[in-house]
């Protein structure tokens, strides 16, 4: 198809809007003649979507691309912007339209559509496809683009599926109490797992988590990578606060992310960083996560670590050689006894000392990191005494 068809199904789809967007009001429930237009424009456009990167790229001209972006703002069916929307997440799968994506000014258009509002009126769906546009064109180019996402005011929305999302975990632990104690009251019923509704529900919960996992939280980490004032942005959304409370529960890989995103903070702003994590609550949460690794390493019955301890030993190195403090607050938190379980076998039978034998470079992170929280502590011969380390001169 050339660009002339190109440009007139466009054409179609924008004069076609009116009628779909303030159609006429009666009786009849049947579709319009204009709503049946739109639909049958909206499916041409997603279908053309899914074409070869010629066809993509005559879509992506500023005289087709723009026009899809203003019916976006006109459409209120749901189920029409649901189209468009689609249209545009899947044409930003292509990296090579993703400049004139991002030239057109669709991350300011798309940023709106991530909100409580929208998603009131428009439904889960509109919100997760406009949350996967945006992350397909921020990773392009992730300093630039998510500076410009974060001006959009991405950052409030992003913080909220996150926080969401960290909710949720406890969730499930409630529910199952509460079942657990309401049983000897509750009714007989069928199994609730039978009802359409309950799966339908379970299917966008974790439809939602998983799209907050893929999309979310690796553009909130991204955004510490950018400027000052995108990380001043973050800073007043609570993300700092955030990252401490995904990391209790999010898999091993984010972890590592994580880590490597607070240590990147307190370089670029030590102060107010490093004065956060020496609050109780965050040396709790650090030792903590600490404390399941090391746990994790001592009881391990072969001669494999956890995949990920290194990139987390070396993190911590790095973040206790920028910040005394930290390493002191760490120190007297709790986390040479965490360090010291992989190295002294720790739990009964000792299976972590043979594994570390067989894993030097690890023990070595290990003895590094106790070293320089012994070098920052205010009182070296206490810290000495008090969990029997050895020192050599």
């Amino acid at each position: 198809m050339d660009e002339l068809q190109h440009r007139r199904a466009l054409s179609v789809g924008d004069s076609a809007a009116s009628a779909a967007v303030n159609p006429a009001s009666n009786n009849d429930k049947r579709p319009s003649q204009g709503e049946r237009l739109m639909d049958t424009s909206l499916d041409l456009l997603l279908v053309m979507a899914y074409g070869d990167g010629v066809v993509k790229g005559i879509m992506c001209s500023r005289d087709n691309l723009q026009p899809l972006l203003e019916l976006l703002q006109r459409l209120h069916q749901p189920q029409h912007v649901l189209k468009a929307m689609k249209t545009l997440e899947h044409l930003t799968h292509d990296p090579s339209v993703l400049a004139a994506v991002k030239d057109s000014g669709a991350i300011t258009q798309l940023v709106p559509f991530l909100s409580r509002q929208t998603e009131a009126v428009m439904g889960q769906d509109v919100v997760l496809q406009a949350l996967g546009a945006l992350y397909n064109i921020c990773k392009f180019n992730k300093k630039v683009h998510l500076e410009v996402a974060a001006t959009a005011g991405i950052i409030p929305h992003l913080c909220r599926f996150a926080n969401e999302l960290s909710s949720s975990y406890q969730a499930p632990a409630a529910a199952n109490s509460a079942n657990s104690s309401g049983n000897a009251l509750a009714p007989a019923v069928g199994d609730p797992l039978a009802d359409p509704a309950v799966l339908q529900a379970q299917a966008a919960v974790e439809a939602r988590r998983t799209a907050v996992r893929a999309l979310v939280l690796p553009m909130l980490l991204g955004m510490v990578h950018t400027s000052s004032s995108t990380r001043a942005k973050l800073w007043a959304s609570n993300g700092l606060d955030l990252f401490l409370t995904l990391m209790a529960n999010e898999d091993a890989q984010m972890q590592v992310g994580i880590m490597r995103t607070l240590d990147l903070w307190l370089a670029e702003d030590h102060t107010r960083v490093e004065n956060r994590l020496c609050q109780r609550e965050a040396v709790s949460q650090l030792v903590e996560v600490y404390s399941r690794l090391c746990r994790a390493a001592a009881n391990t019955r072969s001669a494999v670590m956890p995949q990920t301890m290194p990139q987390m030993l070396d993190t911590l190195k790095l973040m206790l050689g920028r910040s005394s403090k930290v390493a002191v607050a760490l120190a007297t938190g709790g986390l040479v006894t965490a360090l010291l379980e992989p190295l002294t076998g720790g739990l009964v039978g000792g299976p972590a000392a043979a594994n570390m034998a067989n894993a030097p470079i690890l023990r070595a992170k290990l003895l590094e990191i106790i070293r320089i929280m012994y070098q920052h502590y205010p009182r070296p011969k206490e810290f000495i005494m008090k969990y029997r380390i050895q020192v050599r001169g």
